[in-house]
């Protein structure tokens, strides 16, 4: 229940705490974040030169862009909005809105709604959501990004809500502004993102189905059937998508090719949580085992090893190159472009710029990895959880006998099929970039986190002894990679404002042509940082349609 009596103790204040620092910290990143790319495309009423001004505007733009682009009206309609009023009042609600997203992924993962959290449970949820959410930047804290992501995240899973806690015995009463509001939430939520949308109408109608076999179905639950179908409808049937659509040129192989390499990014990004599966399982059936009396618990091992030392040491060296213009990096994709594309008589100026552009991640994709695994292999040890301690009984405990002993893995099983489904329906789609697997990362981190609930792993993991050590483990993975990506954003905004100066003065002024400095912030930290310079055209366009200018350059 979301009330309490009990008066406010130290893990309250703790876990308040922790939320007021993630807020400000995304309040300041977003201040500090300009505006960028489609931006500016998006300040105008669509495909037009018109600037908005007025909440008229706003939905002649969505009109024509629902005829000419597509259908995610939700979201439009909340960045035009924002576009309208001006960014210092999208920073804070978007703040916002990641924390109601931490927060919603708590209530779901823990089965209550609380305003009080356990901090280490907390903790672990934004850690999750910090390092597995793909292009973390681009659908966070980018303004276009975060209303086709951010948003659509909140309102989905917040309609799932009162599906979820009927479930659970905790139903929303019938009355008039129950099946107004689910109405018009699952109207809003479906207009949203196609994908995790559509998963939203299956989890719905089967659970319409199930309540109507199981005779508790409530008006309010058809009601919220009904505005996610309409909206889901109004969604795909946008005759922007066809027009958009017919632009790219695709065919079923693609399509599948597509989901593979979209999927495998976000297993990558989500490697935290894979990982974090698979300690569970373990201990799990660790567990089954001593209640069957299979088991009995080894020596434990120090974890401290020659190859943790020699693990740590190529981590520090990949830490040294990438805050030196990535040396390391440079090097390997010359040796590798000179080797193989020069004498293979295949070189050319556009593989080079793509080949080096991809190698110029290297290091901060190998710190990442490395860093995780590191980590989880010193968890494992100290557990006694390596695959050689419990080798036999990985192959006798069958994951049927885990499900039927434990029943919270069944809810964890059906958010990782939900993750799979979010993916899988990309297969109608023409492109499926990596950042539209965001919906599938949160029903995994849901699923991870509810695993906790669990009395075999939480007093494996959340004991007064091994908490901090999560707490400690968290704050590695998260808290510096945090303040390079602040420091990052913060060159960003103060170059990026004596640029807009500059071009503002020269606008004023007649200019049709600008030269710029570029920014000189070069290294991103694991996407935490996104920000196109403006000689890629997406970046110019939007931009040059925005000033009335005919092209602009960023000096090399």
């Amino acid at each position: 229940m979301i009330g309490s009596k009990h008066k406010i103790t130290t893990q309250d204040l703790t876990s308040w705490a922790i939320l007021a620092a993630v807020f400000i910290y995304m309040w300041t990143v977003n201040f500090f974040m300009p505006l960028h790319r489609d931006d500016y495309e998006y300040s105008l009423i669509w495909d037009t030169f018109i600037k908005l001004e007025n909440i008229g505007d706003v939905f002649q733009s969505l009109y024509r862009h629902y005829f000419m682009h597509g259908g995610r009206m939700t979201d439009f309609f909340v960045l035009d909005n924002f576009l309208v009023l001006g960014k210092a009042w999208f920073n804070p609600f978007n703040a916002f809105l990641f924390i109601a997203l931490i927060v919603l992924i708590y209530w779901h993962a823990q089965r209550k709604i609380t305003l009080r959290f356990n901090p280490y449970i907390l903790s672990l949820i934004i850690g999750f959501c910090w390092l597995g959410i793909p292009h973390f930047a681009e659908v966070n804290i980018w303004m276009t990004g975060s209303c086709d992501y951010l948003v659509p995240m909140v309102l989905i899973f917040t309609m799932l809500l009162p599906y979820h806690f009927d479930f659970l015995q905790q139903s929303l009463k019938d009355s008039i502004p129950a099946i107004a509001a689910m109405f018009l939430l699952g109207l809003a939520a479906s207009m949203t993102i196609e994908n995790t949308a559509a998963v939203l109408n299956f989890v719905i109608a089967a659970y319409l189905l199930y309540s109507f076999k199981t005779k508790r179905l409530k008006k309010w639950m058809v009601s919220g059937f009904f505005g996610a179908a309409i909206g889901f409808l109004l969604l795909v049937a946008a005759p922007g998508n066809f027009v958009r659509s017919a632009t790219i040129k695709s065919n079923l192989l693609f399509h599948f090719t597509n989901i593979i390499a979209a999927t495998g990014e976000m297993l990558l990004y989500a490697l935290p949580i894979v990982l974090f599966f698979v300690l569970a399982r373990r201990m799990l059936v660790v567990a089954y085992a001593k209640q069957q009396g299979m088991y009995s618990m080894p020596q434990k091992k120090s974890p401290w090893t020659f190859s943790y030392g020699i693990t740590i040491a190529f981590i520090l060296l990949m830490v040294v190159s990438y805050i030196n213009e990535g040396f390391l990096s440079k090097w390997l994709a010359n040796w590798i472009y000179d080797g193989l594309a020069v004498r293979l008589g295949v070189a050319s100026a556009h593989l080079k710029l793509q080949f080096f552009n991809t190698m110029s991640g290297l290091e901060e994709m190998l710190i990442y990895i490395l860093t995780i695994t590191v980590m989880y292999q010193y968890i494992f040890t100290k557990l006694a959880l390596r695959k050689k301690d419990i080798k036999e009984l990985l192959h006798k405990v069958t994951y049927r006998e885990m499900l039927a002993s434990y029943p919270v893995c069944q809810y964890t099983a059906c958010c990782i099929a939900l993750a799979v489904l979010n993916n899988l329906v990309m297969i109608a789609s023409p492109s499926f970039p990596a950042r539209t697997t965001y919906g599938a990362v949160v029903f995994l981190i849901i699923g991870a986190v509810s695993l906790l609930s669990i009395p075999e792993i939480k007093v494996r993991i959340l004991t007064s002894s091994h908490q901090h050590c999560l707490a400690i483990l968290v704050g590695i993975a998260v808290i510096p990679m945090a303040i390079a990506t602040f420091a990052g954003y913060a060159v960003i905004h103060q170059e990026n404002t004596r640029r807009m100066v500059y071009v503002e003065q020269q606008v004023s002024q007649g200019a049709k042509y600008l030269e710029l400095e570029p920014i000189s912030l070069k290294n991103r930290v694991l996407r935490h940082i996104y920000f196109v310079e403006l000689n890629n055209g997406v970046s110019k366009y939007g931009f040059c349609r925005y000033y009335g200018l005919e092209n602009v350059q960023v000096r090399e």
